[in-house]
């Protein structure tokens, strides 16, 4: 049976004023059980599911039955390579062009922090182009590209693995140069140095999915002190964005994270750095002209994108812009 949603059973059972006696004593099972079930302790057998179904008027599959996903109720539309691509808008992108704008929106892909604001300064420079940010990992953000699912992506350290068979169909640009290394609480006050100590010092991890560049360099850092993932709290765990993982540290949720020197500078916490790295901007070759990639790449060029950057004391944006071989 599915992984199931234990709080579903405790609000309909509620709903039909039963205690957990009662549910027990009409459905032939004992107390004890509706309490492991409820709690999540338990999953219940094909006998019991149906037993306490029946107890409730209702059917398994509504009771310990997936959740069915929502259905977003507001959408941001973009014709890609000739085809239409929608995706969903978040509370994270609610400020958007009115639905009457003939603005076309541009797609953009990645998940670090110089992805966003490149989005907004896109926005902000184009009256004919909208950017919206759409958070993925660097595999993540690369498969959308070649999917045709945005118009560009935005990428973090080493290229060749990413652009395995596509190099010669993609386009990349210069963005800007960071560094991506542990994100600690301000102080320290672990005493962290590297993989090594996080075992000893029982240090809590803010993970990220498998394709992000956190991941990889977490997990290589991992190799090389012979730790056991399995032995870290919070490995299994993962965070969606470079932010997720900064403010799970900053919040006390975790004691230690990979990510890049500009988190740490939003969340005020310490960094210990691992490795330089380059954000490149990545388009389908054939697209640089189109009004949506140019707009981007205006706004990556522009001044004013460059000082932004510059004021997070985080890159390195000599190259910015420029095509790289």
């Amino acid at each position: 049976m599915a992984t199931i949603d234990a709080s579903r059973l405790e609000r309909v059972r509620r709903e039909r004023g039963l205690s957990q006696r009662e549910l027990a004593e009409a459905a032939g099972t004992t107390r004890q059980a509706i309490g492991a079930i409820e709690s999540g302790r338990m999953q219940p057998g094909v006998a019991i599911a149906i037993g306490v179904a029946r107890a409730l008027d209702t059917t398994v599959e509504a009771l310990f039955g997936p959740e069915p996903a929502p259905v977003p109720s507001r959408m941001a539309a973009a014709v890609i390579r000739g085809r239409t691509v929608r995706h969903a808008l978040t509370d994270d992108r609610l400020a958007v062009e009115p639905a009457e704008s003939n603005a076309a929106t541009a797609f953009l892909a990645g998940c670090d922090v110089a992805v966003g604001l490149l989005a907004r300064h896109a926005s902000a420079r184009s009256r004919e182009v909208r950017a919206l940010w759409l958070t993925r990992t660097n595999r993540a953000s690369v498969d959308a590209l070649a999917a045709g699912a945005v118009h560009a992506a935005v990428v973090h350290g080493p290229l060749p693995d990413l652009l395995r068979d596509r190099d010669g169909d993609v386009v990349a640009y210069a963005l800007a140069t960071t560094e991506e290394g542990w994100l600690v609480p301000h102080g320290n006050p672990l005493g962290l140095r590297g993989a090594r100590d996080l075992v000893p010092k029982r240090a809590r991890i803010a993970n990220r999915p498998l394709g992000a560049g956190a991941r990889s360099l977490l997990d290589e850092a991992l190799t090389r002190a012979h730790v056991d993932a399995n032995a870290l709290p919070g490995y299994g765990q993962e965070l969606a964005g470079q932010l997720d993982a900064g403010r799970a540290v900053a919040q006390g949720y975790a004691d230690a994270a990979i990510g890049t020197a500009s988190v740490a500078r939003i969340f005020g916490l310490d960094f210990l750095p691992l490795r330089s790295e380059r954000c490149t901007l990545l388009v389908m070759r054939g697209e640089e002209h189109t009004p949506e990639v140019r707009a981007l790449l205006d706004a990556a060029r522009s001044t004013v994108y460059r000082r932004d950057l510059d004021a997070l004391d985080a890159y390195d944006t000599t190259a910015i812009g420029e095509p790289l071989t």
